[in-house]
């Protein structure tokens, strides 16, 4: 005879409960974020989102441009162990996150020089 799980729930409950289970038990990685401002659907400013390394990625979000397949992410500031609680934690949305504040520095430069460039181009035509 061989070795078979009989459950007690439905599958669709089953599945929500390990995700859960195993989101409980991972491992938040802390870094920082960056945000994207936009105007009239293009790119105007960039900014890091506070700059303390307590952000944690908690979901990824539809960008909210019917044009642009973009995602945002929710980020939640957290400094204590295991899951943020549902209510309190300060929570953001931006556009990237880097666990390393001298890459997300390097990046939010890059963003702010793209941006006035574009701007630069787009004055000049």
């Amino acid at each position: 005879m061989f070795n078979r799980t009989v459950y007690t729930e439905g599958r669709g409950f089953r599945l929500e409960r390990e995700r859960r289970e195993a989101h409980d038990k991972a491992e938040r990685i802390r870094g920082f974020g960056l945000a994207i401002d936009y105007l009239d659907g293009w790119p105007h400013d960039a900014r890091p989102i506070d700059h303390s390394p307590v952000l944690s990625l908690e979901k990824v979000l539809p960008g909210g441009f019917e044009d642009a397949a973009q995602r945002r992410f929710g980020f939640v500031e957290f400094a204590g162990e295991g899951t943020p609680p549902r209510t309190g934690a300060l929570r953001s949305v931006g556009d990237a996150f880097f666990a390393d504040r001298r890459v997300a520095d390097f990046v939010w430069q890059a963003v702010i020089e793209k941006i006035e460039n574009d701007a630069a181009q787009g004055a000049a035509a």
